[in-house]
């Protein structure tokens, strides 16, 4: 019944829902640009739903991110957004609802013709040092995390895979003032770690 139940729900709710959603990165220097469409559609008794046997309930397929994938874009019915990552795992929850995960798509859609700033693991560090950047709730959670400014944006978000769990951190700013704003803090934190390579090496000489 509760499958059910969630089921219609989802179908009076957001059925025939369609948005695209764009994305901007940059990986080694070279920056990225996508725009995938998300549709909000089950097949009606068709849909394939499964029982979930370590958290309880049930969860069934949805149209989701329209892009080629191994993983399934799936809904719990404890009101959850997930995927099975490869096409055969266990449930795994992205987002704690679909409310949620919209906000999120609205952020990344919004920011993507902002600029945005390679991150690695020191630099991410540093984006704490930057002042004014409020968490939103709406589009947050346990394994991801929004945090605007007028105009610096980042989103701190775990990776999927369990082998090698790690955090990742994105960045954007706009306007001359979010472009100074992270650079200063960048350059601060790289001449902080150049200082430290310094010393060290001057203890061990």
């Amino acid at each position: 019944m509760d499958l059910i139940i969630r089921c219609e729900g989802f179908e009076q709710k957001f059925g025939g829902l369609r948005y695209a959603v764009r994305r901007s990165w940059v990986v080694n220097g070279d920056g990225y640009e996508t725009a995938r469409v998300w549709e909000y559609d089950h097949l009606g008794l068709q849909t394939a739903a499964w029982q979930d046997l370590g958290r309880g309930g049930w969860y069934f397929e949805w149209t989701g991110e329209r892009v080629s994938k191994p993983c399934r874009d799936l809904i719990h019915t404890d009101g959850s957004a997930g995927t099975d990552v490869n096409g055969g795992s266990p449930y795994l929850p992205v987002a704690p609802s679909i409310p949620h995960l919209i906000e999120s798509h609205a952020l990344t859609d919004a920011v993507a013709t902002w600029k945005p700033w390679p991150m690695d693991s020191l630099t991410a560090s540093a984006i704490e040092l930057l002042d004014g950047l409020v968490e939103v709730p709406e589009a947050s959670w346990g394994s991801s995390r929004w945090r605007l400014s007028d105009t610096v944006a980042v989103m701190d978000y775990d990776s999927w895979d369990h082998k090698n769990p790690r955090r990742r951190t994105l960045v954007w700013s706009r306007e001359e003032a979010g472009h100074r704003q992270v650079q200063a803090v960048l350059n601060g934190w790289q001449h902080h770690d150049q200082s430290d390579a310094v010393t060290l090496g001057g203890t061990t000489s």
